[in-house]
């Protein structure tokens, strides 16, 4: 009997046996089973037996029976070619696509496998841009829609909502706000339209439907939730100015109307209020081994029906490595010691002298992959590289395989510089933005990736009324702009040493350095290129404006300090310490009759260190680069293509000789 005598339900049995290769020969063997294998049935079987196998699939996909044959005939491909090279540990990428820009790029994101939002500014403008990837794909560099915004964004989250994609933006020190925007199609093209704008909370934390989570309001650090449609503010209870408290946190997440925030070393409990004159309540306290980066990992339940709904997982950076955080949100409001959180390591750190060797640890929005940059154990004489690991499904103590995937070379984005990333670890394409605007999207699967961009429902066709659209020409941010020079200047420091201080001996307010490479130094505290402001911000939770009031620079004790104020609080931070570095108090009228004491200051301890081993790896691959023949300066490819970065940054940077070791 030959096959094509078997009717054709008999036929789509053999062929979902079959490898993928076998049912693509057998379509060119005759009409009838050409017919069969391309048929949509066949190819719903197919994924659906990947799906119990345990392999990757995307979680945005509108339903199988809504797409054609075609494309479910490619969504196959795709999956079964990057499970093998998941098994057998290759990711490098078959083709990249660039689509550098002038400005640096602080926030970008990759949705539904199609769209890829990217926010980049300089002191000139602030942008919101989006590509549509199936363009890009077919070789087009034009984004589907740009709109401007009125301060620079440093923060930002997105989902996926009735009322389409929403992002949450949060805006610089220059303009503290959220804007709550959206994408929309308009007069045959797409927009960007504004929700709400948040006026005076920013460093946004979580978006989850109606509630945003910032952690600065005006010039405090005060986290709070805003339910952005109606615009109410909901104050998280206790006090702020306690160890611990008084920095801005990790995360914060809900799950089944808990709040969750993740700090260096506590976890906060809260219930979010049932009608709109609750308040926030405080459910406990659980102090928890140290964190340094921690993701949200959301499982897709229907796939995995092992994974509890009562269950809240993380993935953490700690001394210990990667780990895997198991919150059991059914035992939360339980008053006894019983452990709620409970910790899985995933792969260790490599040695006692690699004590911080990875970070910007990033999560595939399944819940299945997670993506993050590693330090080599030579040092920082050799370029960072990018690490991918499973995600176990099972709370369990397991060793996880890694797949790591080296992005060196000049020509390449470079990984060593703020990086921003983003990856779909069902379709396998990894975005990569960073400072110097160098925007860089990998396939590691190859085989037409357009055909798999339209997988979910186009959610910027709304009917409902069109909002306010975002502006479409630029808007001056009004910043001051270093002047064309590497010497000092004094408007740089126009704004610096304005409160009324009386600091005693020692202290100086003139900010014009004798010599270089001091914490006084005019060019470190812009905030850009991980210079103190940005440790500040990134490595110790303080982030803002940053204005010098004074510095000490005794020469007989080697003693070199800064006293800082940034929003409302002061801060000093010291050289030449290892412990106590940094150490805050808050602001209080400090006049000529309060004599200042830094011993009134209590000391502040690194929530991140992870954001040390980022910034002294810029440093050091810059510098390299710089001193290679020929000498390479991406500052000035970035003013090249139209960019505006700080003077400072188009003239070599020398290395730091005080920077702390990247991997200690």
């Amino acid at each position: 009997m030959s096959l094509v005598s078997l009717n054709d339900d008999l036929i789509l049995l053999i062929c979902i046996e079959l490898p993928l290769a076998d049912i693509t020969s057998l379509r060119q063997t005759c009409r009838v089973l050409c017919q069969v294998t391309r048929s949509k049935i066949l190819w719903i079987n197919l994924l659906e037996r990947y799906a119990h196998e345990g392999k990757v699939l995307p979680p945005y996909i509108k339903g199988y029976a809504l797409l054609d044959a075609g494309t479910l005939e490619a969504l196959a491909h795709r999956v079964s070619r990057l499970s093998v090279e998941w098994e057998i540990g290759a990711l490098t990428p078959v083709h990249d696509w660039r689509l550098d820009l002038p400005q640096s790029i602080t926030w970008l994101r990759l949705v539904a496998g199609i769209w890829l939002f990217v926010a980049s500014s300089d002191n000139h403008i602030s942008k919101i841009t989006c590509w549509d990837l199936s363009l890009v794909f077919q070789g087009s560099k034009e984004p589907l829609a740009e709109a401007y915004l009125p301060g620079q964004v440093k923060t930002g989250e997105m989902e996926m909502q009735d009322s389409g994609v929403v992002l949450a933006l949060g805006l610089g020190s220059e303009s503290l706000a959220t804007h709550v925007v959206t994408l929309r199609k308009h007069a045959g093209g797409h927009v960007f339209s504004e929700h709400r704008v948040i006026e005076g909370s920013s460093h946004v934390l979580m978006l989850c439907g109606n509630f945003i989570g910032c952690a600065l309001r005006r010039d405090a650090i005060a986290p709070h939730i805003i339910d952005w449609k109606d615009g109410r503010v909901l104050d998280i209870p206790g006090g702020l100015d306690v160890p611990g408290r008084r920095s801005i946190p990790h995360l914060m997440t809900i799950s089944k109307n808990i709040l969750i925030i993740v700090r260096a070393t506590t976890l906060e409990v809260y219930t979010l209020p049932l009608a709109a004159d609750d308040s926030v309540v405080l459910v406990k306290l659980v102090n928890i081994p140290t964190v340094w980066e921690v993701a949200v990992c959301k499982p897709m339940l229907k796939s995995l029906p092992h994974i509890s709904e009562s269950s809240l997982r993380l993935i953490v950076f700690s001394p210990v490595g990667v780990e895997i955080c198991v919150i059991d949100l059914d035992t939360l409001h339980e008053l006894d010691d019983q452990p709620i959180c409970l910790r899985f390591p995933l792969a260790k750190i490599p040695s006692p002298h690699h004590r911080t060797p990875w970070y910007r640890l990033c999560i595939g929005e399944g819940g299945r992959r997670s993506l993050w940059v590693s330090a080599p154990e030579s040092g920082y004489l050799d370029p960072p590289h990018l690490v991918y690991m499973g995600v176990p499904q099972r709370a369990e103590t397991v060793e996880m395989p890694r797949i790591i995937w080296n992005n060196d070379g000049p020509d390449h984005a470079a990984l060593w510089a703020q990086p921003v990333l983003d990856f779909d670890e069902a379709l396998g394409l990894t975005v990569l933005g960073n400072c110097f605007g160098e925007l860089a999207i990998y396939d590691h699967v190859g085989q037409h990736p357009e055909k798999c961009t339209g997988l979910a429902d186009d959610f910027t066709d709304q009917q409902s009324a069109l909002l306010p659209i975002l502006p479409r020409l630029p808007i001056s941010l009004g910043l001051s702009i270093t002047p064309v020079s590497s010497e000092f200047h004094p408007s740089v420091v126009s704004g610096w040493s304005q409160d009324d201080i009386d600091f005693g001996e020692n202290w100086r307010t003139d900010w014009e350095p004798v010599y270089t490479s001091g914490y006084w130094d005019w060019d470190q505290w812009q905030g850009v290129s991980c210079d103190w402001a940005w440790i500040l911000e990134h490595a110790y939770g303080f982030p803002g404006r940053v204005l010098p009031q004074a510095y000490e620079d005794d020469r007989i004790y080697g003693l070199q300090r800064v006293l800082l104020r940034l929003g409302n609080r002061y801060l000093t931070y010291t050289i030449q310490t290892e412990h106590d570095k940094l150490r805050s108090w808050p602001v209080v009228p400090m006049t000529r009759q309060r004599y200042f004491h830094i011993n009134d200051s209590q000391p502040e301890l690194p929530t991140c260190k992870t954001a040390m081993t980022e910034g002294t790896f810029y440093k050091a691959m810059f510098t390299r680069e710089m001193q290679e023949t020929p000498g390479k300066n991406r500052w000035i490819e970035q003013a090249e293509r139209g960019g505006r970065p700080h003077a400072n940054l188009l003239v070599m940077l020398p290395a730091d000789d005080d920077d702390d070791d990247p991997l200690q």
